[in-house]
């Protein structure tokens, strides 16, 4: 009896040593992962913050030299033309895509939140997407500087979702200078856009095809040709403005004719604006 009792506490021990032993191992192995992960975190962290760095200096870069060209430009008198379409996109934005690639044209859309899986077409076939906010309802939209950004944003996250673009570029409905807006407000929007890093663009060349929804092919082709160095061609594609399609190969043939280059916009296009907006807001 008193030997099987000696096995069982023999038994025992070695147990009690073996589990001992097994917990230490697993405590210091644990201790040394958790290390190694430490360190690969932190060499991953440090690695990310560099290469945000490289990345932020690259693009200031590209940014002056977008600048730099674009004073270049204008010094050597090259012409440029920017054709936009709001309110889109609809039916008519097909067609229009259609005379675009046609013409190796590329265009810059200023969208509103209808018709969303078109935004990829848009941009898979290069042309620029911008946004006109997501109802373009006056009421909503003027109702204050929250109400202008609660749309605005509700629009570039769409966008977001549906081409990867985190949209910059915006254009007001009706434009800076609508008068369905106080100009205390507009300004307040445009400080808020310039602190949150929005470019706003009007026009400088009106096609008037938002005076009717049946403005004769021959006003539209002789309003949108406009005699400057650079143009921001306001034009719409909602789903009423089939003459302006009708319009478009002649407005493109007009400005190839005159030697126009056309471009879409970005942050770093020249602004045209009807209220200026200051590059800087304290």
């Amino acid at each position: 009896m008193k030997k099987i009792i000696t096995i069982l506490m023999i038994v025992l021990s070695a147990h009690g040593f073996l589990y001992s032993g097994i917990t230490i191992y697993g405590n210091i192995k644990g201790n040394i992962l958790n290390s190694s992960i430490k360190k690969r975190i932190s060499k991953l962290t440090k690695e990310k913050a560099e290469k945000e760095i490289k990345l932020q200096e690259i693009t200031e870069k590209d940014s002056q030299l977008k600048k730099d060209f674009n004073k270049l430009r204008a010094e050597k008198g090259i012409k440029v033309v920017h054709l936009t379409f709001d309110d889109g996109p609809t039916h008519n934005t097909t067609e229009i895509l259609k005379i675009l690639k046609k013409n190796n044209v590329k265009a810059t859309f200023f969208v509103i939140g209808q018709n969303t899986d078109m935004y990829k077409q848009i941009v898979d076939e290069g042309h620029g997407i911008a946004i006109h906010t997501y109802t373009h309802n006056y009421k909503e939209v003027y109702s204050s500087v929250d109400g202008f950004f609660n749309d605005l944003y509700r629009l570039q996250n769409i966008i977001k979702e549906k081409t990867g673009v985190e949209a910059k570029v915006t254009r007001f409905p009706g434009g800076s200078s609508t008068t369905r807006a106080s100009r205390a407000l507009k300004i307040e929007i445009i400080n808020r856009l310039t602190k949150e890093g929005f470019v706003y663009q009007d026009w400088n060349c009106d096609s008037t095809d938002a005076s009717g929804n049946r403005v004769p092919v021959e006003t539209l082709v002789r309003k949108s040709t406009c005699d400057v160095r650079e143009v921001n061609l306001l034009m719409h594609d909602s789903a009423a403005k089939g003459t302006t399609v009708q319009a478009l190969q002649r407005i493109i043939d007009n400005y190839k004719s005159k030697g126009y280059l056309f471009e879409v916009l970005t942050v770093d296009s020249p602004k045209f604006q009807h209220i200026k907006q200051p590059e800087k807001v304290d």
